[in-house]
């Protein structure tokens, strides 16, 4: 794999800077790649960006607008330059580290972002309850797991992946055949590829409904 990553958008205002000037430091004077003009807009845009949020410390809102335009043309400017060090490292992981760009995770050792709103009620129906979540806006996932315990089964495992999970594609399931009025443990996880990292969630009780 050995690429960086090339979209950056979602990273917080002061972390984008950072981002990008480690990238202006790593690809300035690196003989390992050629983009004169990619790195200049990349610096202009940067110092644009700078400017624009000093100007925004104090909570004025055409400021705040403002910085949040110029973070879109800086994510964008990075993005650019990011899509070059992988088409000139073309895979080798020493020149696509000495950019300054970030390298993408290992997808085998990859873990997974927190789920995020997730949510458990009873259904419209003796014995079901529904589950859901958000969908993730920083990364790809393969849909999400929702997993429970049955206390009538003994003392709840600590570790949740011994618990029952049930898989959906996407981040709402309703599951069936719960007690009524016997409490559950309940916790979901993103799910990745079969060897990425689950990141559950707090564990969540609630009472199965008539």
């Amino acid at each position: 794999m050995n690429k960086v990553i090339t979209n950056i958008e979602e990273e917080k205002d002061d972390a984008i800077s950072t981002t990008a000037g480690a990238a202006i430091a790593g690809i300035t004077a690196n003989s390992n790649f050629t983009m004169v003009a990619p790195l200049a807009t990349l610096v202009s845009a940067k110092e644009t960006y700078d400017t624009a949020l000093a100007r925004c410390e104090h909570g004025d809102e055409a400021d705040t607008t403002l910085k949040n335009e110029k973070k879109v043309m800086l994510a964008n400017a990075y993005r650019t330059v990011a899509v070059q060090v992988n088409v000139q490292a073309n895979g080798d992981k020493i020149k696509a580290l000495s950019s300054g760009c970030t390298l993408e995770k290992d997808y085998t050792r990859q873990v997974m972002g927190e789920v995020i709103n997730f949510k458990v009620s009873t259904g419209s129906v003796a014995g079901y309850m529904d589950f859901s979540a958000d969908k993730p806006k920083t990364f790809t996932t393969h849909g999400t797991i929702f997993a429970y315990w049955d206390p009538a089964l003994g003392p709840t495992p600590a570790d949740k992946n011994k618990w029952f999970q049930r898989h959906c594609n996407g981040v709402s399931l309703t599951i069936a055949g719960f007690t009524p009025g016997v409490s559950y443990p309940f916790a979901a996880a993103y799910k990745g590829l079969d060897t990425d990292v689950l990141m559950w969630t707090p564990t969540m009780n609630k009472m199965a409904g008539d």
